[in-house]
């Protein structure tokens, strides 16, 4: 009886086994482990995210790519900066002159990835006024005017008095050989005094650089729209068609 017992309980034992090796997902010797299960829903991994969810994630890595890039922005300036330095000093050396190729070359590089980056970031967050600003800027520092505007003005929908805007837009005009333009958007920076001062004085600068540069096209801004309106030396159209001007209703 105990020999018919014991002979019950291997046959048993043997039918269990695959069962216990299975159900641990190693059948067969462990050679070839089961897929893994698809998560279920239940379980915060696979749960779907509501639209909410995914607009906050988003935020948050458009805010950790616009860091990304504003450096690299940052980086450029210093090295056009430091090319054109070179190059002042460079005279007719063509070693010194080449150098200062490379440093621009250098700089344009990180603006384009920076302008990359820009297009993500108002891609993942369209409601971000600075991301779209900086996307002007480095929309226009490697040479789509159009485009920087474009991102200008979806910058100034979403902040009317973004200041930072307003200067670059003002600094696009004058690429865009519009003078009168750029200073409206100097005069509208200087009615908002301090808040605005820095934004001010950087336009103001680069009018003031233009205009030593580009004499001729210069005096041809004496003109106002009508013919008749003259410019004064600060910028402000003396008959007022600019005076006051707000760029955000063009």
């Amino acid at each position: 009886m105990q020999h018919r017992f014991a002979s019950l309980l291997v046959t048993a034992l043997v039918l269990l086994a695959p069962a216990a090796v299975r159900a641990d997902g190693g059948g067969g010797g462990g050679s070839m482990p089961s897929p893994p299960p698809t998560p279920s829903t239940t379980f915060p991994a696979g749960q779907p995210q509501s639209p909410e969810e995914k607009a906050a994630m988003d935020q948050a890595h458009a805010v950790d790519l616009y860091k990304e890039a504003y450096r690299e922005v940052d980086k450029a300036k210093a090295e056009l900066a430091e090319a054109a330095t070179m190059r002042a000093a460079a005279g007719t050396d063509a070693k010194a002159l080449k150098k200062a190729d490379d440093k621009e070359k250098s700089a344009q590089k990180r603006l384009e990835k920076s302008r990359d980056k820009f297009i993500e970031v108002t891609t993942l967050d369209p409601k971000n006024a600075d991301g779209w600003n900086m996307l002007g800027f480095t929309r226009r520092k490697t040479g789509d005017t159009k485009g920087a505007f474009d991102a200008y003005w979806k910058c100034l929908a979403l902040k009317p008095e973004h200041f930072g805007a307003h200067e670059y837009m003002g600094e696009a005009y004058l690429q865009d050989n519009k003078l009168t333009e750029a200073r409206a958007e100097l005069t509208w920076l200087k009615k908002h005094g301090a808040p605005a001062a820095q934004e001010a004085t950087n336009l103001d600068n680069a009018i003031t650089t233009w205009v030593a540069a580009n004499p001729e096209a210069a005096s041809k801004a004496v003109l106002g729209a009508n013919g008749a309106a003259a410019t004064a030396p600060g910028g402000a159209m003396v008959n007022g068609a600019a005076a006051g001007a707000d760029s955000t209703q063009k």
